[in-house]
Formats: C-alpha cells, sequence, structure tokens
C-alpha cells in the first residue's frame, strides 16, 4: 500500500528522505539505499527527492553527516565521565552495535570522499577531533590509540 503523497519540495522533504534512507540501513545497508525507493517510503513523488538531493551520494552523505553529529553528541558525553577515553570509546562502540546500518555508511566508501561534502567532511572531523583530543589528553594513550579507534571504526562497520 503506497503513502499519501506529501507535497513536493515542502520544508519537510530533507528529514522525511533522511529518515527513510536511515530506515533502509537499517534492514539492507548502504548499498540497497536509492533516491527512488527513498523517496517512496518518504511519501512524495522521486522528481521531489531532486530538489534536495541531486543524487544518492548527497543523499547519503547528508545521512552520514547527521550520524556523526549523533555519535559526537553520546561521545561528548560519554567524555564528561571519570574517564573520558573509555567513556568515550563505550559511546563509539555502543553507537555502532545500537546504529549498525548508519555506522557502515558513515565508515565506509563515502568517508573517503568527504571532503566533497561540506557538511559531512565538518560532522566528521568533530568526531575524529574529539577521538584526537581525549586520547592525547588520557595519561596512558597516545596519538596512536585516536588512530586505531578511528581505524577500528572502519572495520566495526564491516563487520556489522
Amino acid at each position: 500500500m503506497d503513502m499519501p503523497r506529501r507535497s513536493d519540495c515542502d520544508g519537510r522533504l530533507p528529514n522525511a528522505m533522511c529518515e527513510a534512507a536511515r530506515a533502509i540501513l537499517e534492514e539492507a545497508g548502504p548499498g540497497v539505499v536509492g533516491l527512488r525507493e527513498t523517496a517512496r517510503r518518504a511519501g512524495i513523488s522521486p522528481e521531489a527527492a531532486y530538489c534536495y538531493f541531486t543524487n544518492k551520494d548527497n543523499l547519503l552523505a547528508s545521512v552520514a553527516a547527521e550520524g556523526f553529529r549523533e555519535l559526537a553528541a553520546a561521545m561528548e558525553t560519554g567524555a564528561t565521565g571519570s574517564d573520558p577515553f573509555t567513556g568515550v570509546s563505550l559511546a563509539y562502540f555502543d553507537f555502532a552495535l545500537q546504529k549498525r546500518g548508519l555506522f557502515r555508511l558513515m565508515f565506509g566508501p563515502i568517508l573517503v570522499g568527504r571532503t566533497k561534502y561540506p557538511e559531512l567532511n565538518e560532522a566528521a572531523g568533530v568526531v575524529f577531533d574529539l577521538i584526537q583530543r581525549v586520547a592525547v589528553s588520557d595519561g596512558s594513550a597516545n596519538e596512536d590509540n585516536a588512530a586505531g579507534m578511528a581505524a577500528g571504526g572502519r572495520v566495526m562497520a564491516y563487520l556489522s
């Protein structure tokens, strides 16, 4: 049964598209997300999707940026405890386990080309800066630990 269509190019479209894309990510992974299917699930016309997202990669970059912002918020909360490095690490891995499809997208091939997408590049940079800051400020950690955590994200993305 098709959902009722929202008016083309209304202000809710980007959020509706991102929500639908995230649902597809969790069900089937990044390779299955497409503009037409995402638009159908969001209850809008495929043509309306192109008002905000010129192609699938732009949609995925937007969703990945949203994920990095959520991850940064969770990690910031983890950093406020008595052991910031452990708190950040646990928040990072909990996010990966709870949002597997989104995490796979965030640390998949789109991350390599993130500089093409300013919003994604900025959001990912916040996470990497936070990891770096917490790892370096931890007496037993160093920059290699921060790089290791970031690399671990890429590994977990493919395992989940």
